[in-house]
């Protein structure tokens, strides 16, 4: 389940451009949230029911797109295929009834099932006229919920009320009235609280309400000053810089034929060079920097010919090879090589029957062999350096998966925000940085913890050298992926296993886990209609992660229970004594009915077969498992491995997990 730059994203509205905010470079992370009450004022006083969209502009969109949508199926498709793909869009209730002039609660149910439809797991649902439609959709829908200008400025201001009630320090009632009976602006000095205050439930609310002011196409500043206060990346990976030096290293041995001519003498011999390439992480952004390198030790045994004598030589020295490598998505990129290379030789024996004869050629070895060792140190450095320039230059021959060729259909399909991502280096590991980020919504308000502040199996957290691999993932990717998918959505537990394992999710219990018998009777089928806000939840603090659900009705063989209910599992870290670590649930899984009614005798009966079946729905245990790698991978340090969860950390809205 693994871009680029975050940016504070600013909303671009229709009509004339609205005069800079006061607050827009003053506020900063560290202000308290009240700080932006001014922020609000000014949004408030910028209404303009022209930038409102317009409900027959939205309307003559949605029918041009539904044309152009059936069109290309017709023409993409077989006959058979395309008239599957219209009986499942089912695009005629839309249809008829902006042609018939419904209402628009009647409009905007068809919309909402239609754009409903547009995104799910489906193959071919991330083609460019269906994501169109589901687009122009999307925007008829914010055009009906403002299709009268008078109500839309009222529930604008509304929104921007409930955001100024938030701000302040007695905002932990729940109520949602305007800060002020006669609508003045809440007093910008008034104390208040932290962004850090608030609570994922609050986050959320805030998140919504950004949607609907961009929606409506107002308070763009607004919504720039809010998402800047969540501008992290919500997805970390890392590899340990040692594990990337092990896949590089290997020994060098490597024997030669020695044949040349060095001023005017022939050498013929052996040569061999015994060494190891290794590799060292520098430090880069946007790319990983990697030094490969090769130290050697060279050694050879000649006998030069050079009439009328011949002389036995032995030679030691080393040898230094080194390139630069810059790592993208897309490839390698190579540096120049750079290479050095000492060189002694000795000569032990000059062989002439002569005796005057071995002196007067001693004495002419010695006159040159400071330049025969010059000459003799060039070639063999220009010999290694043109070795490993070759051998490292197959490297940039190599092209990698493009992550988008593989990511995006599933983005588009289920209309996820795009992944911007980016990678780098350091001296001691490699990193990815992404945001999965909608375009009004908030990413992550902080960095997450240090990877040697975790909870580990032995304490000490996740140090260089002692983990493979680590990811850290911020609650708010849910927000902004899985949460938008499956609001307002009726999942039964089938629907909710296919797409777990479409997204690869871990959500079921496994008999073996829950110790299950064989004979464990089936329970009835049920069915959850999922709530619009919120529909699913992940939290993760103080060493807990509680994992949820939130509807508005559930049904069991007959039986149905029609009000809110939120149903919560808690996971919290455990250790073995073998260093493993896993998520263990608590024993029961909180089952609430948010709210003041009490519940019937008829709700009452059914609430417990809901208790049971949510507890087999969230598994007991999660992650305690291994991952082993084939004795076939290509990477012969990783081969045969079994890897290990070591670390689980879950702080301040990050989980992070590392192996080893």
């Amino acid at each position: 389940m693994l871009k680029q730059l975050l940016f504070t994203a600013t909303l671009l509205v229709g009509g004339s451009a609205p005069l800079p905010s006061p607050l827009a470079s003053v506020c900063s992370a560290d202000q308290p949230i009240g700080s932006i009450a001014a922020e609000i004022a000014w949004a408030r006083a910028e209404l303009d029911p022209e930038r409102l969209p317009r409900l027959p502009e939205a309307e003559a969109a949605v029918l041009d797109a539904i044309d152009e949508c059936a069109a290309s199926l017709q023409g993409r498709a077989g006959a058979e295929n395309a008239a599957a793909w219209m009986r499942y869009l089912n695009l005629g209730p839309l249809t008829e009834a902006i042609q018939t002039g419904e209402s628009v609660g009647q409009r905007g149910r068809a919309a909402v099932e239609l754009e409903s439809r547009l995104r799910d797991v489906h193959p071919g649902l991330e083609v460019e006229p269906i994501v169109s439609l589901r687009d122009v959709v999307q925007r008829y829908i914010a055009a009906l919920r403002y299709s009268d200008p008078k109500r839309g400025l009222v529930a604008v201001q509304r929104q921007l009320d409930v955001l100024a009630e938030m701000m302040s320090l007695d905002s932990d009632d729940d109520s949602t009235s305007p800060a002020t009976a006669d609508g003045d602006d809440a007093d910008p000095g008034q104390e208040s609280r932290g962004w850090s205050d608030l609570s994922p439930e609050e986050v959320a609310q805030v998140d919504l309400i950004l949607g609907g002011l961009a929606d409506a196409n107002q308070a763009s500043e607004l919504i720039s000053q809010v998402q800047s206060h969540y501008n992290h990346w919500n997805i970390r990976g890392w590899v340990d810089g040692q594990a990337v030096a092990d896949a590089i290293v290997r020994p060098v041995h490597t024997p030669n034929v020695v044949n040349d001519c060095i001023l005017g003498t022939r050498m013929i011999g052996q040569a061999r060079v015994d060494g190891n390439v290794t590799g060292q992480l520098l430090p880069a952004e946007g790319y990983v920097r990697l030094l490969i390198r090769m130290d050697g030790r060279f050694s050879t045994t000649a006998r030069g010919y050079h009439k009328p004598i011949t002389l036995d030589t032995t030679g030691t020295g080393r040898v230094y090879a080194a390139r630069q490598l810059a790592i993208t998505e897309k490839g390698v990129q190579l540096g120049q090589t750079v290479s050095t290379a000492e060189l002694s030789t000795q000569i032990s024996r000059i062989n002439h029957p002569l005796r005057i004869v071995r002196r007067i050629a001693s004495q002419q070895a010695a006159e040159q062999r400071p330049l025969a060792e010059a000459i003799s140190r060039e070639k063999l450095r220009t010999q290694v350096h043109s070795q490993f320039d070759e051998q490292t230059a197959e490297m940039a021959g190599r092209t990698f998966p493009g992550l988008d060729s593989v990511v995006n259909p599933w983005l588009h399909r289920l209309d996820f925000p795009e992944l911007i991502r980016t990678i780098g280096s350091r001296s001691d590991s490699v990193y990815a940085q992404a945001n999965l980020q909608r375009k009004h919504g908030l990413s992550a308000p902080t960095e997450p913890p240090a990877l040697d502040s975790l909870w580990s199996h032995d304490g000490a957290g996740v140090l260089p050298g002692r983990y493979l691999a680590a990811v850290q993932v911020h609650q708010s990717v849910i927000d902004n992926s899985i949460s938008q998918l499956l609001a307002g959505q009726t999942f039964t537990p089938d629907r909710i296993g296919q797409l777990a394992e479409t997204l690869d999710l871990e959500l079921r219990n496994s008999p073996d886990a829950v110790g299950a018998a064989d004979d464990t009777p089936d329970r009835e089928d049920y069915e959850v209609d999922l709530a619009s806000f919120r529909p699913v939840f992940i939290e993760a603090d103080n060493q807990a992660l509680r994992l949820g659900l939130r509807g508005t009705r559930f049904a069991q063989g007959g039986r149905e229970m029609d009000r809110t209910l939120q149903a919560t599992a808690t996971y919290r870290p455990v250790r073995s004594e073998d260093g493993e670590m896993w998520l263990r649930r608590d024993d029961v899984v909180e089952l609430s009915f948010p709210g003041n009614r009490r519940l019937t005798i008829s709700q009452t009966a059914i609430k417990t077969n809901m208790q049971e079946s949510f507890n087999e729905l969230f598994p007991k245990e999660m992650l305690r498992r291994t991952f082993s790698i084939p004795d076939t991978a290509k990477v012969p340090s990783l081969a045969g491995r079994v890897l290990r969860i070591s670390a689980i950390d879950l702080s301040q809205g990050w989980i992070s997990i590392a192996v080893r």
